[in-house]
Order: structure tokens, then C-alpha cells, then sequence
């Protein structure tokens, strides 16, 4: 009989057998040796963590409160691993013998939001402009329920805050390669963001001056 152990993963306890611990610090291994030397690998890392935690609660109810080898396997082929991309960036981070996943969920877009991010989530769920609902939202103002609705939207849809919960806004598949680019891309913006207001603040110092 495997002796159960108790391991913590961002911040969530679960009990796994001696195999399954195993498996699974060899791959949560493989990940921080992968990502702790390069730009963002801290968040990058911490993010993949979370994602597993999802998918192990997923796994658990009240007749079952063991990890088990084959579910670990399962996330691994979900997440896919490090190796599975490294040598292959130029394709998108994708791979074909990586199960690709890709369930939606409707969240509210904070990132592209104008006032609650009820519309833009609408928007990215059902793939339509979001000027449509915006405009759909103006509209039935007219009728008096629009804002009511708005509101009760707002308060029943989640945010997508976690670059996780942002690739499921969009459909996208939630492994490893996606959570890295979705960051790095973040990375770039706010990197571009920086960029255009020292330019900006330069010029306006050349005025004055």
C-alpha cells in the first residue's frame, strides 16, 4: 500500500501517494528549471501552479481525496510540458500532440473595459464586436432595464483577472506555451506602454526648454 502524503501547491494542500508525489515534483521541476532564469518566470510559474490547482479540484469530490497518478498524467497532457515547445517557438507554441483544450467561459474584460467590462466580456465570449453590445446597451436604456441589467451582469460575472481566466475568456487553450506568450505579450504592452510616455514626457521637456 502507497503511503499518502501531504503537498503543497500554491498554497492548496492535496494528498497524493509516493509515485504520484514522484510524477509530479519531476514535472513541477522540469517547469521552474525551464522558466526561473528568464524574463517574467516568477509570474510565469506561478501561473502554471494555479492551473493545476484548478484542474486537481476539479478531480476531487467527496468520495474521492487523493490525487492519483493517472490524474497528474492527465494535467501533463492538458498543460503539456516545457520540452514539448522549446525547440519549436517559431509555430505559436503549438503542438499537435498536446491535448488542446479550449472550453470557454464568460467573464467580464477588465483590460478593454469602459466602465464594468460587462460588454467587452461579452464581446470576447460570443467572438462579436463589443461595439455592438455597447450600443445594444444605449439603446435599451431608452426601455429603463438596460442599466438594471448591466448591473446585475456585473455583479454575477467574474472578472478574468488571472492570465488563466483571460485565455478562457477567449477560448483558448490553457497550457503552458499559451500562459507564457499570453505574459510575455502583457509584458511587451506595459514594455511599449513605458516607452510611449518617456517619449512623450522627453518632448514636452524639449518645449519647455
Amino acid at each position: 500500500m502507497n503511503k499518502i502524503l501531504n503537498i503543497n501547491i500554491g498554497g492548496i494542500i492535496f494528498n497524493v501517494d509516493e509515485k504520484t508525489y514522484e510524477r509530479l515534483k519531476s514535472y513541477l521541476n522540469e517547469i521552474s528549471k525551464h522558466f526561473k532564469d528568464s524574463e517574467g518566470g516568477d509570474e510565469i510559474i506561478n501561473d502554471i501552479e494555479s492551473r493545476i490547482v484548478e484542474l486537481f479540484q476539479q478531480k476531487l469530490n467527496s468520495k474521492k481525496e487523493v490525487i492519483t497518478l493517472a490524474d497528474v498524467d492527465e494535467v501533463i497532457s492538458i498543460m503539456g510540458k516545457p520540452s514539448d515547445f522549446e525547440s519549436s517557438e517559431e509555430n505559436d507554441y503549438y503542438d499537435p500532440d498536446v491535448k488542446q483544450y479550449s472550453k470557454k467561459r464568460m467573464f467580464r474584460d477588465i483590460d478593454n473595459r469602459m466602465l464594468g467590462g460587462v460588454c467587452s466580456g461579452l464581446g470576447a465570449y460570443f467572438r462579436i464586436d463589443t461595439l455592438w453590445f455597447r450600443l445594444g446597451f444605449v439603446i435599451a436604456t431608452f426601455s429603463g432595464l438596460s442599466i438594471l441589467a448591466y448591473i446585475v451582469l456585473w455583479v454575477i460575472i467574474p472578472p478574468a483577472r488571472t492570465v488563466s481566466e483571460k485565455l478562457e475568456m477567449n477560448g483558448d487553450p490553457v497550457t503552458i506555451s499559451n500562459i507564457e506568450k499570453a505574459i510575455r505579450d502583457e509584458m511587451d504592452g506595459i514594455r511599449d506602454t513605458l516607452d510611449d510616455l518617456a517619449a512623450k514626457a522627453k518632448r514636452k521637456f524639449r518645449k519647455r526648454s
